[in-house]
């Protein structure tokens, strides 16, 4: 099998964000605001506070590096984020911006990189976002989000 970086780096614009899966994500908001002085106003929230979800989450960045906390709400979420390789604490997953996420999943699949993981079937759009999990088992054990915004497009 070919290296998956190899293949995916024709693809890769710059990394999207990082994923922590986190016990409570206030208290992990908390922690972030502390250690690197976020301002609650840089802190992007999805559903809204007070929203009830399955999984929230909150988005900032820092040094030019977003990172995505994720909480899981329900018990289906508890245990599929909480099982994944690093549901014990520290990064979840990487996720990348690819320019074509079609051309991507293909090429990754002719080399045995399937999807997985929340994306069992492919590629899947929110708002103007399509992304792709890839499955740990066929990526080297790295949970990989894929990532395409398409421009122009209402959320």
């Amino acid at each position: 099998m070919t290296d998956a970086t190899t293949i995916l780096s024709d693809y890769i614009i710059a990394p999207a964000h990082v994923g922590f899966v986190v016990e409570d994500l206030e208290s992990a908001v908390e922690l972030a605001r502390q250690l690197y002085g976020i301002d609650e106003d840089s802190i992007r929230y999805e559903p809204t506070p007070g929203v009830e979800a399955p999984t929230r989450f909150a988005f900032f960045t820092v040094g030019g590096l977003t990172f995505e906390y994720i909480q899981p709400c329900d018990d289906h979420y508890r245990e599929l984020l909480f099982a994944s390789p690093s549901g014990g604490g520290g990064i979840n997953h990487i996720a990348w911006q690819v320019t074509d996420i079609d051309a991507a999943a293909r090429v990754l699949a002719e080399h045995g990189v399937l999807p997985g993981y929340v994306t069992p079937d492919g590629v899947i759009t929110i708002g103007r976002k399509r992304m792709l999990y890839l499955d740990p088992a066929t990526a080297g054990g790295q949970l990989v989000e894929l990532i395409e915004e398409r421009a122009g497009e209402l959320d």
